[in-house]
């Protein structure tokens, strides 16, 4: 806790391995944002746009995490309060300010009030200063996750082991094809949203996930055949 702004700040998340992040979000995932301090806000949004490389619930309470940031962000009574809320984020490294949470700040019209409005776009110079840089999960094993590796593994039998790769690559080459293929009839790219809704209803099986479809997009934006901005995806041409 630090005293001074009476803000939970929770250090070492970026850069973790998936054991060590699990332990230090557990409890700081539950509290109202303005209990969190801004640079935990960031890395918290930051890992929830790499969801797919931590288990399944806690990505989903990242997921919820970030809806409900935006809810009680929205609803801060005045300038006064946005900006006292805001005003760590001047004090970082713009880098560090991921792209969800800039397009939901740059989403607060303030009901056109001019003092809100004076805040905004003092945060939105501030990020100019700097792209999002990625959140890194590490690949290296904490203490307690080798530990708990080592309690009473189970081999998968090799057969159905190739046979679930074999799957698995067949329906991330549909979905890679069906977002190029997409994406090539929109300049300005497609929301997220959007393009995980359609590659979901259009593939040929029927238990495609959100989660399985961005983390297609993020490999092919790894590999420069996509990017993406303020939410949207759009081909590297």
């Amino acid at each position: 806790m630090n005293m001074d702004t009476k803000r939970v700040t929770v250090e070492g998340l970026r850069g973790a391995d998936v054991a060590t992040i699990k332990v230090l979000a557990q409890d700081v995932l539950g509290l109202p944002v303005n209990q969190i301090h801004p640079s935990t806000v960031c890395d918290l949004f930051a890992l929830a746009e790499v969801s797919d490389q931590v288990p399944e619930q806690l990505a989903q309470d990242l997921s919820s995490f970030v809806s409900r940031c935006g809810r009680e962000m929205s609803d801060l009574p005045d300038s006064k309060a946005l900006s006292d809320y805001t005003a760590g984020l001047l004090t970082l490294d713009a880098g560090l300010v991921p792209e969800t949470l800039r397009s939901l700040i740059a989403g607060l019209n303030g009901d056109e009030d001019e003092d809100v409005q004076a805040v905004l776009t003092g945060l939105a110079t501030h990020f100019a200063t700097a792209d999002a840089a990625p959140f890194d999960v590490s690949e290296d094993k904490s203490i307690a996750a080798t530990a708990a590796a080592g309690r009473g593994k189970a081999a998968k039998p090799k057969k159905k082991a190739t046979a679930k790769k074999k799957d698995d690559t067949e329906r991330r080459e549909w979905i890679a094809q069906f977002a190029v293929g997409r994406l090539g009839n929109y300049e300005t790219g497609l929301k997220e949203s959007l393009l995980v809704g359609a590659a979901r209803h259009k593939a040929p099986w029927d238990d495609i996930t959100e989660r399985e479809v961005r983390s297609v997009l993020r490999a092919m934006g790894r590999d420069g055949k996509l990017r993406t901005t303020v939410g949207r995806w759009l081909l590297n041409r």
